[in-house]
């Protein structure tokens, strides 16, 4: 049975995705990086090229929350997901 995530966009992310936030449904034992996967098919070259760096590896300058909790200290985009989650793609956070 398929499960459903909402994943919400913030910043530059939320201006190419053009929302806020979306329901997605995924197949049972998705992980996070299934799920950056099929965003990146669904929104194009734009999306990919800023969570991607030119070998295809997710850029560290983003902060992917799972349900308020970083997923560097879980098990990074191989964290499993299941129905209900909430992933929250995040930029750098400037200061001063």
């Amino acid at each position: 049975m398929d499960m459903e995530v909402e994943v919400r966009f913030y910043a530059m992310l939320r201006e190419i995705a053009g929302k806020k936030a979306e329901r997605v449904v995924l197949p049972p034992k998705s992980s996070v990086g299934d799920l950056i996967d099929l965003l990146v098919e669904r929104y194009g070259d734009e999306f990919a090229r800023y969570v991607y760096d030119s070998e295809k590896q997710v850029r560290s300058f983003l902060s992917y929350m799972l349900n308020g909790v970083n997923i560097n200290s879980l098990d990074r985009f191989d964290t499993m997901l299941k129905d209900g989650d909430v992933l929250a793609l995040l930029p750098p956070v400037g200061g001063g």
